[in-house]
């Protein structure tokens, strides 16, 4: 159905993150865009107000030529953007999850969320890790569709590369401040080592020609999501420079090291990969043409739109973006309360994973493999035993363990098995040993402050 009317409700600002091209004939709003209308044509854009609001509030204010055949929602766990009364719309309803991997308690945000209201396709964007928890809770008509938010057209993205006039260096366009620490220490890495860094503050528009003109492009995830730029920087016919991502993530689904893209771990093989590429340009070049192909070939203008429609209109997954249902399928809770508990324990890891270079966690006997499952999508997350040496961040343990747990001399400690009525008591014994109940009804424990709230990041890319 390629002439459907589409109407994209989106909480992300033209400024900041232009809409996907979904349709020819598409509509696009959202709390931080303007009412723009024609007496002749109609709607341009639509205002929606921040927060919740009725989406039949919206459709009652478009005219017969616009009502949409289709309803995109684009939502994430700041909340800025939540539909609501979504029973209205007749037609497909299509969910975009995006950034579960960051904010506060966005994983469980979004499944309340996703449950709340009648979307016929639940579309991960940029965490298909977080697939599993979905499915856990019940959802499903889940799919992948990692890029589908580039907004630029195959003309543009031609225009943007310039193959035979590129300077030599690693170009970055993004954040690094103090919301991005690991990006930061990747980037000081690269100026410490006296590569050629080339970073500059653009808008999406500018971005990809500055991509396009440049050997290297340098991507550096916000939290272990596969993220837009490495589309762009594919798009750029640039080299991506991009770091290495759990399984779970799909990444090696589309790409592989050292034939389309480079990857790394830390900032010693970064430094590395950047030098070697600095002393062998053609192995570089032969690496970067072969991303650009694939980006050509695979991700083209016509194709994504093609690959939205079947999905939206079908049910069809995308070819090129598989989701299992033996990944799907992966974790298996006894109850809600399980699920939210485990769940937000593993918020709190995500958070740390964030500001850590690595996070250590340490698992008891009999802990259920949930944790460990979650655990795994998160690249930095390095699981252990109780008994081994080195820190801990969080040690995740039984009932039967639990006064033995103290001396582990854990940063955070969870009890996974409490009882309700053991919570009591299970809150003298860590008290006398000096923790704090950070998360008492969850029998969560913390020797230092609490395990660091989720900031609520404002488009923090």
């Amino acid at each position: 159905m390629n002439d459907a009317r589409v109407l994209l409700l989106t909480g992300s600002p033209k400024h900041y993150m232009a809409p996907p091209l979904l349709a020819t004939d598409q509509l696009t709003g959202g709390p931080d865009w303007p009412d723009a209308h024609d007496a002749d044509a109609g709607w341009s854009t639509l205002k929606t107000p921040p927060g919740e609001y009725d989406v039949a509030a919206q459709l009652a204010r478009l005219p017969p030529h616009q009502k949409p055949d289709l309803l995109v929602c684009l939502v994430d766990a700041g909340r800025r953007n939540v539909p609501r009364n979504l029973a209205a719309f007749r037609g497909p309803k299509v969910l975009l999850v995006a950034d579960t991997h960051h904010m506060r308690s966005p994983v469980s945000t979004m499944v309340r969320y996703a449950a709340s209201e009648p979307y016929d396709r639940v579309v991960f964007l940029y965490d298909r890790h977080h697939a599993s928890v979905f499915h856990a809770a019940g959802l499903r008509n889940l799919f992948w569709f990692p890029g589908l938010t580039f907004p630029h057209g195959d003309d543009f993205v031609r225009q943007s590369r310039r193959d035979g006039a590129r300077a030599t260096q690693v170009a970055f366009v993004g954040q690094a401040g103090r919301l991005h620490p690991r990006r930061a220490r990747l980037l000081a890495g690269l100026t410490a080592a006296g590569l050629p860094l080339a970073q500059q503050a653009l808008g999406q528009r500018d971005a990809l020609p500055f991509y396009g003109s440049s050997s290297m492009g340098f991507n550096s995830s916000l939290n272990g999501d596969l993220n837009l730029r490495v589309f762009e920087i594919l798009a750029s016919g640039a080299l991506l420079l991009t770091d290495r991502l759990a399984p779970s993530s799909g990444f090696d689904a589309l790409l592989t090291d050292g034939r389309d893209c480079l990857l790394y771990g830390d900032e010693d093989e970064l430094v590395a990969k950047v030098t070697t590429c600095l002393r062998a340009p053609d192995e570089a070049r032969r690496i970067a043409d072969a991303g650009g192909r694939w980006f050509l070939e695979r991700f083209g203008e016509q194709a994504r739109r093609d690959m939205f429609n079947a999905l939206a209109f079908d049910g069809r997954a995308p070819e090129p973006f598989p989701l299992p249902q033996h990944e799907l399928a992966r974790l298996h809770f006894k109850d809600t309360r399980d699920l939210l508990a485990t769940v937000m324990v593993y918020e709190g890891v995500q958070e740390l994973h964030r500001l850590q270079p690595e996070v250590r966690v340490a698992l008891d006997e009999g802990v259920p493999a949930n944790v460990s499952e979650l655990c795994a999508t998160l690249p930095r997350v390095r699981l252990v035993r109780p008994s081994d040496q080195g820190r801990v961040d969080l040690l995740v343990t039984g009932m039967k363990n639990a006064e033995a747990a103290t001396s582990v001399g854990a940063a955070h400690v969870w009890c996974w098995d409490a009882a309700v009525a053991q919570l009591p008591g299970l809150g003298a014994i860590f008290a006398a040993r000096g923790y704090a109940a950070a998360s008492p009804e969850l029998g969560f424990y913390s020797a230092r402050p609490q395990l660091p709230a989720t900031v609520a990041l404002a488009k923090a890319g």
